[in-house]
């Protein structure tokens, strides 16, 4: 009977009464059922098999690396409590806000170890637990190099070297935290609430320069990275700094009261800004996502090495925001005036003009191609006078630039007749021309502000330069003319476009020494300076005592760009070079004038027989070739041949030589 019992006890209750959930007696047939009146059914199941649970390979490694970032979160947090407790001290009025390597958003990274789920489990429990430990401390009062995020992440990121490349894991510090901006301050709060509350009453020429940015977005991106609620990107980060670096730039002495600064404060931002920005420029990465932010930070950050002086760096970021705006399909912008459309054109034809003149001056292909642009030219309404007709003249001189690289200086439009090409040049230079005519006219009409008369003088001298460069190719209207003398509308191009540095040399450069520093910098970054080149070659045919003394006076004007830059120093050289060179032409000239004997017997050229005409061995037909300065300047010893400073001067002009 006990067995029995037993064994009903162990016999699991029938079907019906586990649909029913009434109580079984476990009888065969059981009384709920006789009851019922159904037929008492039991339905065995095979027995599940015990299965054993394989542990990963790599747990006990895994194990020890989380001990061992455990160990390292631990001294880290006994770190910051020390800190907490002895670093109790009273805030600033206006700190300096802090810009840690946590800079940007790491929300939608994924999780590092990808071993069992009970592990993963285990991680997570102790990563969130330490991550509550971290958040609950005043992180104001850590160390710099130290951050909740720095603790959390050192759980999560995988010490695993063998890793593939293509896996999920959590990307590392190095790759997403920018350490260059480790430890980097932006200038104090109370002062830039005064500078941005100027923008308010006076324009400033920052959105003027670089009209890819308006006043109000650049309050909110200030807004955004002086109270960090959230965080906020690289890009926003850089126009930020080179905001403030411009807006300080351009203070003038009876701002300095509105602000509540002093000059030498201003130069502590300068100089903090300055090295935020180089920092940034170190932090960029080689593959950026397209974004209309980058394009507005790659192209104020162009704007600040082209001041500067550094033009390699200029060309890298002007090329970048260039594929940017290729890639978000900024130069096939449809025609409607929406705002958010609107903005996307000026950004681009901002990117474009800088883009061509740069590349222009160095001899690239430019990086937007100009049979594909679509994108119609900007609203030319402003409320500052005068700005929008410097602004229209600024593209219309690019454009027309962009047909001159394609139909007189690409490899096609080399293997064209020399006369085709002269005729195409004398149709551009007539086209700058009517464009410089049309600006003058209109500022004629509606004045430009004072605050933006580098920016008028600028687009004179940029058309005379481009008016140079293109008469260069037509070829002389005198007869038996000295191989180193252009035709008269270039020579006269060259003249204006000299007189005219050397003026602003005597208007701007006096105000401002530094700003004309800048002022040059940018000139010649965006045109090749060939009208020097051209007047030096007609005061070595002429021997035009007016033409030295103009050389002299540019050589004196454009002097303070060898200190600023290393581009500068080599342009100013070759300059010097050339001057030094047309003066010893000249004096030679003189005295040989002077030996009235001798010359009443001499040949009746009016150069030397040894200065024939471009040798054969040139690619194709040139005013100024290399062997015709090479020929005349073998009397004077120079480190560098002459058509290799000619080349340096401008690009297009032809040599057989390698710069050193």
């Amino acid at each position: 009977m006990e067995e029995n019992n037993n064994g009903t006890a162990k016999k699991p209750a029938c079907d019906n009464c586990k649909d029913r959930k009434t109580k079984c007696d476990r009888g065969s047939p059981c009384s709920s059922c006789v009851a019922a009146e159904l037929e008492c059914r039991l339905t065995r199941r095979a027995p599940e098999k015990r299965q054993r649970v394989l542990i990963s390979a790599r747990y006990d490694e895994a194990i020890e690396n989380v001990d061992r970032s455990l160990q390292d979160v631990s001294r880290s947090l006994q770190k910051l409590l020390h800190n907490n407790e002895w670093r109790q001290q009273p805030q600033n009025d206006s700190p300096a806000p802090f810009v840690s390597n946590h800079l940007l958003d790491t929300s939608g990274a994924s999780e590092g170890y990808t071993g069992d789920s009970s592990f993963e489990a285990h991680v997570r429990r102790v990563a969130d637990t330490i991550k509550t430990a971290a958040l609950s401390l005043d992180l104001s009062m850590a160390d710099a190099d130290f951050s909740a995020t720095h603790a959390t992440q050192m759980l999560h990121t995988p010490d695993n070297k063998n890793a593939a490349p293509g896996s999920s894991a959590y990307p590392s510090l190095s790759q997403v935290l920018y350490p260059e901006l480790d430890g980097r301050t932006l200038p104090p709060l109370d002062p830039v609430l005064r500078l941005l509350r100027l923008l308010h009453t006076e324009k400033q020429r920052f959105f003027i320069d670089v009209p890819v940015v308006s006043e109000q977005e650049f309050e909110e991106l200030c807004q955004r990275v002086y109270f960090a609620v959230n965080h906020y990107s690289l890009s926003a980060w850089i126009i930020v700094n080179a905001g403030l670096y411009y807006l300080f730039l351009s203070l003038s002495p009876h701002h300095f009261s509105q602000i509540a600064v002093t000059g030498d404060d201003v130069q502590e931002m300068l100089r903090l800004l300055s090295a935020n920005l180089d920092a940034a420029i170190q932090s960029i990465r080689l593959c950026q996502d397209p974004s209309f932010q980058w394009c507005q930070a790659l192209s104020i950050l162009t704007n600040y090495c082209l001041k500067c002086g550094r033009s390699a760096v200029a060309w890298s970021m002007i090329s970048s925001a260039s594929r940017m705006c290729i890639d978000l399909g900024f130069h096939q912008l449809p025609s409607d005036m929406g705002k958010d459309i609107s903005r996307k054109r000026s950004i681009f034809w901002h990117i474009y003009v800088m883009n061509t003149g740069m590349a222009f001056t160095l001899g690239r292909t430019p990086s937007i191609p100009q049979y594909d642009i679509a994108t119609t030219l900007p609203s030319l309404s402003h409320a500052t006078p005068g700005v929008p007709f410097l602004y229209f003249g600024f593209v219309q001189f690019s454009l027309i630039v962009g047909e001159m690289h394609i139909q007189l200086f690409s490899a096609a439009a080399q293997q064209s007749s020399p006369q085709a090409r002269a005729d195409n040049a004398q149709s551009f230079a007539a086209k700058l021309a009517k464009v410089n005519n049309d600006v003058k006219r209109s500022l004629l009409a509606t004045p430009v502000d004072a605050v933006f008369e580098n920016a008028s003088i600028l687009v004179d001298i940029i058309m005379h330069c481009f008016v140079t460069i293109a008469y260069r190719l037509a070829p002389s209207n005198e007869p038996n003319s000295h191989p180193l003398q252009c035709n008269a509308d270039c020579i006269n191009a060259a003249r204006q476009a000299l007189a005219t540095i050397v003026r602003g040399s005597q208007t701007l450069g006096q105000r401002d020494l530094l700003g004309w520093t800048r002022f040059l910098n940018f000139l010649f970054s965006l045109v090749p300076f060939a009208s020097f080149v051209v007047l030096a070659g007609n005061t070595v045919a002429s021997s035009s005592a007016e033409d030295l003394a103009l050389l002299s006076a540019t050589i004196t004007a454009i002097e303070p760009i060898a200190t600023s830059s290393l581009p500068g120093k080599k342009l100013y050289d070759a300059c010097q070079s050339f001057y030094q060179f047309s003066q010893f032409a000249v004096a030679r000239q003189a005295a040989f004038a002077n030996q009235t004997l001798v010359s009443s017997h001499g040949p009746e050229t009016p150069f030397p027989a040894s200065l024939g005409p471009p040798q054969p061995s040139v690619p194709y037909e040139h005013i100024m070739a290399p062997q015709d300065w090479d020929a005349v300047m073998n009397e004077l010893d120079l480190e560098i041949g002459v058509g290799a400073m000619a080349s340096f001067v401008e690009p297009y002009i032809p040599f057989d030589v390698s710069l050193p």
